[in-house]
């Protein structure tokens, strides 16, 4: 990969560790290639109080470690409210599932292409680098994504975007051997036992990992399970996040 082939490089940061290396392994590219550092920029799509406490603070602290600047955007309604996810659930009257993945589409993909759009006006950047920090190990659905792949809808007459995920065949052993060999700032949820940074209750998350986050957010837990109950649609399928609480209940009286 030849930096020097775009104008602009966006990475999106959750602030997880993916993300981390993914700033590192881009970093240690424009150093090689003599890029331009100010080009650079992290992009983190705020999800407020559905996200660990700190991510936004990390994500900052990161960013400046290696000298870039960093853009933070949440979603907003047509009216610009920045609605929460937890009240857009509610809204909707259903969680979000592997067929309807908005929390993804409109509380990531959305307010990170408003962060693009907003640069591209101001620096007319014509070729557009856009970073993620996808892994193959991940899911099978990351493990058949593209590493380098033009992004039909972000680019315009003026400008052409380019999805790249540096680090997709990076293994979980090279992931974690990275952050600490170069002692990069990583966030606590880790050393709890959790396998991912992204809402502190993910639809996608094991149930262990559920029961370890609900453990250490029991306001944030509540509010899930009185607004699982209030719009009568389960957490997911297989379990409702009532039964997540159950779980940690028992797990204080063992």
């Amino acid at each position: 990969m030849n930096l020097n082939n775009y104008d602009l490089i966006i990475i999106n940061s959750s602030g997880g560790k993916d993300s981390l290396v993914a700033i590192w392994e881009v970093n240690r590219l424009a150093k090689e290639h003599n890029f331009d550092s100010t080009k650079i920029v992290i992009s983190h799509q705020d999800l407020g109080d559905m996200e660990w406490i700190g991510t936004k603070e990390l994500v900052k602290a990161q960013a400046e470690l290696f000298g870039y600047d960093v853009y933070f955007s949440k979603r907003r309604d047509k009216n610009g409210y920045e609605e929460t996810l937890l009240e857009y659930i509610e809204r909707r009257k259903m969680f979000p599932s592997n067929k309807q993945r908005y929390c993804t589409s409109d509380f990531k993909r959305g307010p990170g292409a408003r962060v693009l759009t907003k640069l591209c006006k101001l620096l007319k950047p014509l070729r557009v680098l856009y970073v993620f920090g996808f892994r193959s190990e991940e899911s099978p659905a990351r493990s058949k994504r593209e590493i380098l792949k033009k992004n039909t809808k972000l680019s315009t007459k003026k400008r052409e975007v380019f999805d790249w995920l540096p680090v997709h065949d990076w293994s979980l052993t090279k992931v974690w051997n990275t952050i600490k060999n170069n002692d990069l700032p990583y966030h606590f949820a880790y050393d709890l036992g959790m396998p991912r940074l992204s809402c502190v209750f993910c639809i996608f998350s094991p149930f262990e990992a559920l029961v370890i986050a609900g453990r250490h957010n029991p306001g944030l837990l509540d509010k899930y399970v009185m607004v699982e109950e209030k719009i009568g649609h389960r957490f997911r399928e297989d379990f409702s996040i009532k039964e997540v609480k159950k779980a940690i209940k028992k797990w204080f009286c063992s």
